[in-house]
């Protein structure tokens, strides 16, 4: 029986077996834990550089300012995506059967795609005009900036959640 409240939302077992590859996981394990590493650090940097635009974005500074600290951080903010994405597939089909049974994947999926489908939308409301010098704190940008931040923060509750299992109790 399975007492996730989501757990309808989970990928069926027979196509994570059917993704299950021994070959990449053969080829993949002497580097699994520097993969992890990477990803970790690339996740934990896109999300510090994502959080530092969204509390730029929020204050009520100069645009001046904020164009800075945009052009000083949309290369280094795609690029450590870039890499946190890989790494994540790279990790999945590690071990997709394993990966793929933990009860938070899916709506960590979830969240990622949600968190994407926001920076897409805003991307030419939000962060051109910023980029250019030409917007700032109005409120669609806060509530954009805030969304983003709430989001990736659901993505890294997620991941959280899946990396162990509920404390045993031990009754005496």
């Amino acid at each position: 029986m399975i007492s996730h409240p989501l757990a309808f939302m989970r990928l069926p077992y027979d196509v994570l077996v059917a993704m299950d590859s021994r070959m990449y996981h053969y080829w993949m394990q002497p580097v699994h834990y520097l993969v992890r590493t990477l990803h970790i650090l690339s996740m934990a940097g896109f999300f510090g550089m994502d959080l530092l635009f969204g509390i730029t974005l929020c204050q009520n500074r100069e645009k001046n300012i904020l164009a800075a600290v945009s052009r000083l951080l949309v290369r280094w903010v795609h690029s450590l995506f870039a890499v946190a994405m890989i790494t994540g597939v790279a990790l999945f089909f590690y071990d997709p059967v394993h990966i793929g049974s933990r009860a938070y994947l899916t709506p960590k999926l979830l969240f990622i795609v949600l968190a994407m489908g926001l920076a897409a939308i805003g991307h030419r409301r939000v962060y051109l005009p910023a980029l250019a010098g030409r917007g700032g704190a109005s409120t669609p940008a806060r509530v954009v900036a805030v969304a983003s931040v709430v989001l990736w923060s659901a993505v890294i509750v997620a991941s959280c959640l899946n990396s162990e299992g509920v404390p045993k109790v031990f009754l005496r």
